[in-house]
């Protein structure tokens, strides 16, 4: 049983995301889950969806590797039409999703599929014990994501059959604050399984926009106090969406200079704007902010590791010093994604719980 997962950062199957999860050495003590949520990376057409995901599973720095997809998708009338398809073809058909995860059973010691029951997407029952059975055989690690409003019909099923010395319990509260008195209420449930927990939260609210951003004030609106508290309320791991937005996953889109900025010191998210809707104010507004931010200042003098071999970062000052194009709204979604995991990395490492400013 691997044990000594303390954070399971969860990125889609996107093209910014797939980048950093290319790049990115996550160590001994990181997991990442992979929501895949389309066929394939729209830029590998000449790949199938197979062999684009074996190669991307295999490319990945990490011991294990959480791969769902998930249930709790919402479609709409912005939302992708690829990503329409394959939700309804693969995620939302049973027989479909249990294919789709034995693709990867050349790499069974590396993978951990993702369960969770089709009850409320496709109104079948028994869905997480078929799945379940379909793979326990193929795969030594499954993991079993229930959410907030599932768990009350999914605990019967999983304690009849989760493995306490393989399997993992996901629980995941959206946007839940986690002081919710309807998480107390749960966790009867979450101290019944004796597995493996990870509580997951998104902790930057999905309304935030850009240009409500105040330019180098405090992002009242993202709560990351999911690190602080998740060991308290039972749990031996976290997972949240690296320090960016859980979207509703939408086509298009306008220019709109802005920037969200972790800072571990306080465990607090910080946002930067621009001053009109140009990519310029990337290079012109938001980075120079950033870097002589009291914020970055601090880290540089008393926690430079927190800095050092940071990705996001040097791309930050490689902007700054004009070294790199920052014109582009997708980098700085990189640069978040990659300071975030830094940040979490060496806390996760250093045995250093954050917030910074309570050591």
């Amino acid at each position: 049983m691997p044990n000594n997962v303390k954070y399971m950062p969860v990125l889609r199957s996107r093209q910014q995301e797939i980048i950093v999860l290319r790049q990115f050495s996550f160590g001994s003590q990181i997991y990442p889950m992979i929501e895949i949520i389309k066929e394939k990376d729209i830029k590998s057409r000449k790949q199938t969806s197979e062999e684009f995901y074996t190669e991307l599973l295999h490319s990945i720095k990490s011991q294990k590797i959480f791969i769902d997809l998930p249930v709790y998708l919402q479609e709409t009338s912005s939302t992708q039409t690829e990503i329409i398809q394959f939700n309804r073809t693969v995620i939302q058909n049973l027989s479909n999703r249990i294919g789709f995860f034995k693709q990867f059973s050349s790499q069974a010691s590396k993978i951990i599929p993702v369960i969770s029951s089709l009850l409320l997407s496709t109104g079948e029952t028994n869905t997480l014990k078929f799945q379940f059975e379909q793979l326990k055989d193929i795969f030594p690690n499954i993991a079993i994501r229930t959410f907030i409003n599932t768990i009350d019909n999914d605990i019967s099923d999983i304690l009849e059959f989760i493995r306490h010395d393989a399997d993992f319990l996901i629980y995941d509260i959206d946007k839940i604050p986690i002081t919710s008195p309807v998480i107390k209420k749960q966790k009867v449930h979450i101290d019944a399984v004796n597995a493996r927990k990870i509580m997951v939260r998104s902790a930057i609210n999905t309304d935030i926009q850009n240009v409500k951003l105040d330019h180098g004030e405090i992002v009242a609106e993202a709560d990351n106090s999911l690190v602080e508290l998740f060991d308290s309320r039972g749990f031996q791991s976290f997972g949240d969406y690296v320090g960016i937005k859980k979207d509703d996953l939408s086509s298009g889109g306008t220019i709109s200079p802005g920037f969200i900025f972790f800072d571990p010191f306080d465990n607090l998210y910080y946002g930067y704007k621009g001053n009109i809707k140009s990519l310029d104010e990337f290079e012109l507004t938001i980075v120079p902010a950033v870097l002589n931010s009291e914020i970055v200042q601090r880290l540089r003098v008393r926690y430079p590791q927190y800095l050092t071999d940071n990705l996001g970062f040097e791309l930050l000052e490689r902007i700054g010093n004009g070294q790199e194009t920052g014109k582009s709204q997708a980098k700085f979604k990189k640069i978040s994604m990659e300071h975030y995991l830094h940040c979490i990395k060496t806390s996760v490492e250093n045995d250093q719980k954050l917030p910074l400013s309570q050591i």
